[in-house]
C-alpha cells in the first residue's frame, strides 16, 4: 500500500515539473497523498486492514481527482470507471491493469505461490487476490505508461469508438498498445516476482517459526 501511494505521489510530482501550467491543480492531490504517505509510516505497525483500506480510499480518490488533469478535455476522462469504460483513458487503464494481473498471476506461479489466496484483497471464488495483492504496488506505473500513449500521440481519438456508451480501442489501436506495453514490461515483470519470492521467504519463515 505504501508502495503504491508513493509511486502515485511520484507520478504527480513528475508531472508538475514537467507541466508548470499543472501545478495548481495537482497541489491539492499531492498535499493529501503526501499526508497519507506520513499517516501511513506512523500507523504501519499497527494498523488494521480495515483502516488500511480505507488510507487506499482516500488516496485513490485525491489521486484520480489529480490525475483527470493529464489529459486533454476532448477525451471525456472524469475519473476512474470500470464497467463498461465511457471513455478513452479508462478503456487504456483497464486493458493495463488487466495486463499487469496477467503477470501477476504468472509471477505467482514461478514463485510457487497459490495466486488464489490473497490478504489485501479479500478471497472470493474465481478472483485471484494474491495476484491483484502483487500488482496493486505497480498500477501508477501503468498510470504512467497510459499517460505517455496520449500525451505523445501514440493513441488519438480515432483509435477508439463508442458503443451506445461503451467505448472500444480497435485494432489499430490496440497494435499500438500491446506494443508499448511489451515493450517496457520486462521491468515491471521482473518486479512482480521480486514481490512474490519475498512474499514466498517471508511465508517459509512464518512456517519455520511455526
Amino acid at each position: 500500500m505504501l508502495v503504491k501511494v508513493r509511486g502515485q505521489l511520484r507520478l504527480l510530482k513528475r508531472v508538475m515539473s514537467e507541466r508548470p501550467d499543472l501545478r495548481h491543480p495537482l497541489t491539492g492531490g499531492v498535499q493529501t497523498l503526501s499526508g497519507i504517505i506520513g499517516q501511513l509510516r506512523d500507523d504501519q505497525q499497527r494498523i488494521s486492514l480495515e483502516r488500511l483500506r480505507g488510507y487506499e480510499g482516500a488516496a485513490a480518490a485525491a489521486y484520480f481527482a489529480a490525475f483527470t488533469q493529464l489529459f486533454a478535455p476532448s477525451l471525456n476522462f472524469t475519473g476512474r470507471h470500470k464497467r463498461p469504460p465511457p471513455d478513452p483513458v479508462n478503456v487504456c487503464l483497464s486493458l493495463g491493469y488487466t495486463l499487469l494481473h496477467y503477470d501477476a498471476v504468472r509471477a505467482c506461479h514461478i514463485v510457487g505461490l497459490d495466486s488464489m489466496l490473497g490478504f489485501f484483497h479479500d478471497v472470493s471464488f474465481g478472483r485471484e487476490s494474491l495476484a491483484c495483492d502483487l500488482m496493486e504496488p505497480l498500477r501508477p506505473l501503468m498510470d504512467r505508461w497510459v499517460w505517455q500513449l496520449f500525451r505523445e500521440r501514440t493513441l488519438r481519438p480515432e483509435h477508439f469508438s463508442d458503443d451506445n456508451g461503451r467505448c472500444l480501442l480497435n485494432k489499430a489501436g490496440r497494435q499500438h498498445f500491446y506494443a508499448f506495453y511489451e515493450s517496457r514490461a520486462g521491468a515491471a515483470r521482473r518486479l512482480l516476482r521480486r514481490y512474490g519470492y519475498a512474499l514466498s521467504k517471508r511465508y517459509q519463515q512464518a512456517y519455520e517459526a511455526g
